[in-house]
């Protein structure tokens, strides 16, 4: 160790200066110490060491703080209500089985209380499938099995029609109240049903609300609890002292619940909980937009995991948060009545189908022919086989309780073929029939897997004896165990094979109509397909279909048909709406995910398509029908990912590589949604071809089926009239003078940051419910509805007018407080948007709508009245003088429709991107339109064909949003080969020349141009493969090997065009006979003569056009020739014909690089459009279908120096590289053979010296 002296004043020095031995160390040892952490502070070692410190006390704050609230909520949960409701809870999980068994015999005894019975049966089971663990909820229903349990007490009662003490029969004491408790039962489980479908968030937020619904019911429970008792214990003669003890009990016991309610939450709500605390409480969160959005990220903790994407509502608002937020705020301004009544439509759905299932089950289970009578002492484990055959066989091979798949597979084929080999066997198989023994020949190795995953559900790899049950007593009846069998080895592919290729024309009937559909729906058309058909074609594509095999088919054709007609039953029962997977489950029935998927994809998509039918010129939807719609097939294949997110941990238990197992399993049909980048390629897709439909209007106006669609439908004769004029009601006469006087029809503006008007006219009409109150139900201009309620306090002797006005989507309600003018035609004062914000102006007239337009700002009568008034006059004048032309006036219809279309241009824009400019002529727009006016232009915008909310396509330039015109590079887009090359239509970013990823883009490569929607994966590439057979043409005809000429300014006519040896003019591209070349010194010279047009021939004939090579000519019919062409065009020397340039369909003059080839018509037709054309008219029409939304290939000329300008700097580079690399070399080997020379000489020097040989 290093020596150091001591510092004078160190404490522990002597007065000599020294210190004592021990200290002396012990500094030294400190001084030390300090040296080596200086020098080592700086290390990665120490840095990691400061990092886990860090984390490390982070992680103990946690702990802390967890343990802070375990120390609150600990003696709650430990204390005697909570600890009976645990004990409550356990005994309804233990007990409810045997519950319901006694209740079942007390009803047979007493059938009056049947209503009720069944009424508790029904919402146990369908509470038992729901896959979330409410406590709330849990001890609710823990309070209702005690009520059922109060019946118990009839068992004492043995006739319902001997009268008890005082005259009164059991059943008319309790029959009322029990058909009351029958519906108060269904209330409460759609309470909970509605409860368990909310956002964690609005489970907290509204956390008070819903608690006040649930101890309603839990106080309506234990009240009817002692009703049952009391009046049982009466009707037996029990003392009145015992009964009253026994109620006394129940409140006891209910006054702990409810006590102890409240705290009865999950892990996950307390801490969504401690983090809206930490933000200020509820009412600063409500207030705070980016804070709800921050508590809506939040990650529940107990939510089911799975992929990502695998719950598409989930990601859909996660990557867009503003909608997330709206929705939001719908859910938190709706009170739990409001969301309950909404929801009963539904849950009564789900409660009839649960009925009817219940029913079907007290009828008995379906027995099949080789079924056994199971014994009640058991023998062994294949004694608790339902089916004779497989019980022989467990038997038979000693299989204990449970076999591996494959050998159970392939003992059982060996056990049908030894029976059939010995028919006369005793033993003969139960399960095979004779007329069965086709299906042996499908029980072998090929077809084990597919015969294992039916039994396996669980996919273990391991059949149990409760699989087998299962499986064989959910065969068809009627059905043999081997010809179930044989469907399970081949049918049920071939089933599904029917289903995916209806799935697919189902689309393409979807995407074949879209077009047309009436602008009002076609956005709710594009979102549904931008949501579904990718999801729903991961399945369908990767799906490996079965060939047809009609013998074949005709033997589980009637099955599949009576599966499908079961399945749409209970999708008609619940309206074809799936809300949760409870629902589903309903729907389907128990079984494998598998079993059901394709049909119920094929149902739901064929109902969507009759949607579709229905928006396609008959109505218009509500906006929430293709919502909800794209939402029940979401949760259909949201379950879907959930069986593939658990199969993948499955085979990886079992060691097994999930990729090489989706492969085969199910024949497929997890493989892309295991692995979806497999399809997302345009390599791949480029060469799928999806089905397409042309589309036919007569087809699609077929009469369509009764439709009880979800959403009422909204008549387009209704969308833009304005309210109802309202009227005084009898109530209205009876209100006090104060109220009286503000009553009827109002129009008015309000004032909001310096604007005035701030938003378009609003009006309303107020009532009086109440002789102090008054309210009103309206909507604004953009139709968003809201209600107002006020009363009209005197406040210092002057009457007040408060006024609280409520939007269905917000969260912050409008407070006004206004005074009435001495002649009652004005209400005005002040306004703000909750309680702590500004305060703002509104004024409200009784005055004509036309003449309120006229009236200045409420700012410029304060500043001065009289010039106010002045111009208030003047404008009304002006006013009054138009409403004197009439409506119908071509000046006022001009002059509306000019306004209308700024209207929409303005709204079009983000508030937050107007200009000043734009803002002003918005803002002045809300001040010259009346209210109807104002609302139409709002409803006008609201169903203009726009694009879906989240834009497909962005400038890979300027990286904006692409919503009109889209430009796709080929060359690019199929090179990078997993996202495309888009530009938008500004010059600036179409002729640019960019580096894209590893892609460099130039002006000269060839691009679509896409004026209507398409689908990214589904019509992108097949427009690319169309492009590239378009090219393959286009470069052989324009773009011909040598071809340099300036194409911009000379065109590709007759005489300077490059014609191929075989090339010939399409029967689309005629030419006027006087176009066409005649002379030979004015042909090109690689054009070959034929013996037709040999200047030796007395005779030539020359055709006015001239038909593609692989054109067929029954398609392109020939124009027919003119006399003069057909008698004289060619010319007194017989010159060649030369083929003549292609026409635009537009102009019909010679199209020149750069053109546009449609894409859409080229199958038909060659339709060609010169640029000038195309961008004068905003698109074309012509030829025989050619639509101006059709989709547009842009060919531009194949420039060199332009091109080797975009690649001379990385091939010149490329070059010096090489030249440098090669002088490099040179200069080694220069250096090389100048070493090798001087070692030659040294050689021959050493050899010189050598001695001679013999001397």
């Amino acid at each position: 160790m290093a020596s150091c002296e001591k510092a004078p004043g160190l404490p522990g020095t002597s007065e000599n200066g020294r210190s004592p031995d021990g200290l002396t160390d012990a500094f030294l040892a400190i001084e030390d110490a300090r040296t080596n952490i200086e020098a080592a502070r700086g290390t990665k070692t120490t840095q990691l060491l400061d990092r886990a410190g860090t984390a490390y006390a982070t992680v103990q704050s946690a702990a802390a703080s967890v343990q802070d609230t375990v120390s609150v909520v600990q003696p709650v949960f430990d204390s005697d209500p909570m600890k009976a409701i645990r004990e409550g809870v356990t005994a309804l999980v233990e007990g409810l089985p045997g519950v319901l068994k006694a209740l079942d015999e007390v009803a047979n005894i007493h059938p009056f209380i049947k209503i009720a019975v069944g009424a508790f049966r029904v919402v146990v089971e369908l509470d038992a499938k729901r896959r979330d663990n409410e406590k709330k909820i849990t001890v609710i229903f823990v309070e209702m099995k005690d009520m059922m349990v109060a019946l118990l007490q009839l068992r004492e009662v043995k006739d319902d029609d001997v009268p008890g003490p005082g005259g009164t029969t059991i059943k008319a004491r309790l029959q009322t109240l029990i058909e009351r408790t029958a519906d108060d039962i269904k209330a409460c489980a759609n309470a909970c049903d509605t409860y368990s479908k909310k956002k964690l968030l609005v489970k907290v937020i509204k956390s008070s609300s819903w608690d006040d619904k649930f101890k309603s019911f839990l106080t309506l429970f234990a009240d009817r609890k002692k009703a049952f008792s009391f009046a049982l214990d009466v009707h037996v003669g029990k003392a009145v002292d015992d009964a009253n003890r026994k109620l006394d009990a129940v409140d006891v016991k209910l006054s702990a619940i409810l006590e102890c309610f409240s705290t009865l939450v999950s892990l996950d709500q307390q801490q969504l909980q401690n983090m809206v605390n930490s933000r200020g409480g509820l009412g600063a969160v409500l207030q705070d937009d980016s804070a709800l959005v921050t508590l809506l990220k939040f990650k529940s903790s107990s939510s089911p995991g799975g992929p990502k994407g695998a719950n598409s509502q989930l990601d859909k608002e996660e990557s867009d948060p503003q909608a997330a937020l709206k929705s939001l705020k719908e859910d938190l301004i709706e009170s739990a009545d409001i969301a309950m009544q909404k929801n009963m439509d539904m849950f009564d759905r789900k409660f009839a189908m649960q009925q009817r299932r219940l029913a079907d089950e007290m009828k008995g289970l379906v027995r099949h022919e080789s079924d056994r009578v199971i014994d009640s002492v058991l023998s062994g484990p294949h004694d608790r086989i339902k089916d004779r055959d497989i019980h022989e066989l467990w038997k038979e091979m000693r299989w204990r309780g449970h076999v591996k798949a494959r050998h159970c597979i392939l003992a059982l084929r060996d056990f049908y073929l030894q029976q059939t080999n010995d028919p006369e066997n005793p033993t003969a198989a139960a399960g095979a029939r004779k007329d069965d023994n086709w299906a042996i020949e499908y029980i072998n190795v090929n077809y084990v897997s597919a015969i294992a995953e039916a039994f396996d559900d669980d996919a273990s790899g391991f059949i149990t004896i409760s699989e087998v049950n299962m499986f064989t007593s959910s065969r068809p009846q009627g059905w043999s165990l081997l010809h179930w069998l044989a469907y399970w080895a081949t049918g049920w592919r071939m089933a599904s094979t029917l289903y995916v290729r209806k799935i697919q024309d189902l689309f393409a009937q979807m995407f074949a109509m879209v077009p047309h559909i009436r602008s009002e729906n076609k956005k709710f058309a594009y979102d549904y397909l931008e949501e579904i058909w990718d999801s729903v074609t991961l399945y369908t594509q990767s799906f490996d279909c079965a060939e047809e095999n009609d013998e074949l088919w005709a033997r589980f054709e009637e099955y599949v048909a009576a599966e499908e007609v079961r399945l749409e039953n209970n999708l008609d029962a619940v309206n074809y709406y799936i809300d949760d997977p409870a629902t589903l489950l309903l729907i389907t029935g128990p079984g494998r995910i598998e079993r059901f998927f394709l049909p119920l994809l094929y149902l739901l998509v064929r109902r969507h398509l009759d949607i579709f039918r229905l928006a396609h010129r008959r109505a218009v939807l509500d906006s929430h029908e293709l919502v909800s719609s794209s939402y029940s097939i979401s949760n259909v294949v949201y379950h879907a990912q959930m069986r593939e997110w658990v199969l993948t941990a499955l085979f990886k238990q079992r060691n097994l590589n999930p990729e090489e197992c989706f492969k085969t399993f199910a024949h497929g049909l997890y493989n892309f949604a295991y692995k979806p980048d497999q399809l997302w390629k345009f390599k791949i897709l480029v060469d799928i071809e999806f089905p397409r439909v042309e589309y036919h209007e007569e087809e699609i106006e077929k009469e369509l089926p009764g439709l009880d669609i979800f959403y009422c439908q909204t008549p387009s004769s209704e969308l833009f009239a304005a309210p109802p004029h309202g009227a005084l009601s009898a109530n209205d006469l009876q209100a006090s003078g104060n109220v009286k006087a503000v009553l009827g029809r109002w129009y008015g503006f309000y004032e909001d940051v310096g604007w005035w008007p701030a938003y378009a006219m609003s009006t309303f009409f107020l009532h009086a419910p109440t002789p102090d109150t008054f309210e009103a139900k309206s909507h604004d201009s953009n139709g968003a509805p809201y209600t107002i309620s006020g009363h009209c306090p005197v406040i210092d002797g002057e009457v007040v007018y408060d006024m609280r006005l409520t939007y269905s989507a917000t969260l912050r309600p409008r407070i006004l407080k206004g005074r009435l003018s001495e002649d009652g035609k004005s209400l005005y004062g002040r306004w703000k948007d909750g309680e702590d914000a500004p305060e703002f102006d509104f004024h409200f007239t009784r005055l004509p709508p036309e003449v309120l337009n006229a009236r200045p700002a409420p700012s410029a009568f304060r500043e001065n009245r009289t010039d106010a008034l002045w111009r208030f006059a003047l404008n009304a004048a002006r006013s009054e003088a138009r409403q004197r032309l009439g409506r119908l006036s071509s000046r006022y219809i001009k002059d509306f429709i000019d306004k209308k279309n700024l209207f929409l241009r303005l709204t079009k824009i983000d508030v937050g991107d107007h200009t000043p400019e734009q803002q002003n002529m918005l803002y002045g727009l809300f001040g010259e339109l009346t209210y109807d006016e104002a609302r139409y232009c709002y409803a006008l915008s609201e169903l203009q064909n726009v694009p879906p909310d989240a834009p497909a396509y962005y400038c890979n330039r300027c990286r904006d949003n692409i919503f009109g015109v889209h430009y796709t590079c080929v060359p690019c887009t199929l090179a990078d080969d997993q996202s495309s090359v888009d530009l938008c239509d500004k010059a600036e970013c179409r002729d640019a020349r960019f580096k894209e990823g590893p892609n460099l883009h130039l002006p000269s490569h060839d691009m679509l141009r896409v004026r209507s929607y398409i689908n990214y994966w589904r019509d992108l590439p097949w427009l690319l493969r169309k492009a590239r057979e378009i090219i393959d043409d286009v470069d052989k005809r324009f773009k011909a090997k040598g071809s340099q000429v300036d194409t911009a300014e000379t065109g590709h006519d007759a005489s300077s065009a490059e014609v191929g040896e075989d090339e010939v003019v399409s029967s689309d591209e005629v030419v006027p006979s006087d176009e066409i070349v005649s002379s030979s010194e004015d042909a090109p010279e690689d054009v070959e003569r034929g013996p037709e047009s040999s200047p030796d021939s007395d005779t030539a004939s020359t055709p006015a056009s001239v038909v593609d090579a692989d054109a067929d000519a029954d398609d392109d019919p020939v124009t027919e020739p003119s006399a003069a062409t057909s008698e004289g065009a060619v010319g007194a020397v017989g010159a060649p014909t030369i083929p003549a340039p292609p026409a635009c369909v537009s102009c019909a003059m010679p199209v020149k690089l750069p053109f546009l080839i449609c894409v859409d018509c080229h199958d038909r037709e060659k339709v060609y459009i010169c640029q000038a054309c195309d961008e004068k008219h905003g698109g074309v029409s012509g030829g025989r279908a050619h639509a101006s939304s059709h989709s547009l290939l842009r060919c531009t000329p194949r420039v060199v120096d332009e091109l080797d300008e975009g690649l001379s700097g990385e091939v010149e580079a490329r070059l010096r590289g090489l030249e440098s690399q090669v002088a490099s070399y040179s200069a080694h080997f220069t250096a090389l053979d100048e070493r090798m020379h001087r070692m030659e000489q040294l050689l021959e020097t050493l050899l010189a010296r050598l001695p001679a040989p013999g001397t």
